[in-house]
């Protein structure tokens, strides 16, 4: 399908951060199990969108297990973190995104074929609150290697075909700075993780300083309610890691 990619707002080859929703089935082979993270896309061209997740992440997990993700397209800050920052702790911390957000999306007949199994009713999960969302399928994968501050990272490069989208309102929003600190607290709480993981002590200490002087900001601009709502989310992430 050709995506219209102007009527979202979006530009060809642009890094955009999205929630990527992806599914397993469960032991029932009839029961969904949607998954949600944040996660970075490519509009390679009006069919094609590229995604490049951690190997051992649920969303690399499930596009090689079943090939099908929705790509949200979110104006909520608060959701990024709820997405982004789980699974830690389970006395500490929610472990999974919570279903109240998610809708199914009917996969037509021809796409029902999953791992040689015909599913019955099987649906692609969304974010309900997503004011658009591009349904796609993987269709190719390829192996990377990227250099970064925690040195050579293997990803797995999917391309996805995409199948339909939906548009619910009109947004193009822009975050103000409070919501962009947000994120990028959010995405800095998760190098951190992947920093401990690696015990990379300088860096640990340069991106806590980081994000203790973007928290400090984002109260200091208060009355954005999901921003710090998102932040007290970070800050609980974080100190269960560092515990």
């Amino acid at each position: 399908m050709r995506l219209n990619y102007r009527e979202l707002g979006l530009n060809l080859n642009y890094l955009y951060e999205i929630l990527a929703t992806t599914f397993s089935i469960g032991k029932s082979k009839n029961k969904i199990i949607p998954n949600t993270a944040c996660m970075g896309i490519r509009l390679i061209n009006d069919t094609t969108i590229k995604i490049t997740p951690y190997p051992n992440t649920a969303t690399c997990k499930n596009l090689k297990a079943n090939r099908y993700i929705s790509i949200n397209f979110l104006d909520d800050i608060y959701l990024y973190a709820l997405a982004a920052l789980k699974k830690l702790k389970p006395n500490l911390l929610f472990t999974e995104f919570p279903s109240k957000y998610y809708s199914y999306y009917e996969i037509t007949k021809e796409l029902k074929q999953i791992d040689n199994l015909n599913l019955k009713n099987i649906s692609m999960p969304f974010i309900n609150n997503a004011w658009a969302v591009i349904f796609c399928k993987a269709i190719e994968e390829q192996q990377t290697i990227k250099q970064n501050s925690l040195g050579e990272v293997k990803l797995s490069e999917f391309k996805l075909d995409i199948i339909s989208f939906n548009k619910s309102k009109e947004s193009f929003k822009l975050f103000n700075r409070a919501e962009n600190l947000a994120l990028e607290i959010i995405l800095l709480s998760t190098r951190l993780k992947a920093a401990k993981e690696k015990n990379i002590q300088p860096l640990i200490y340069k991106i806590h300083e980081t994000i203790i002087n973007h928290m400090e900001n984002v109260e200091r601009f208060g009355k954005n309610e999901r921003a710090l709502k998102s932040i007290e989310i970070a800050r609980n992430y974080i100190s269960a890691l560092m515990d």
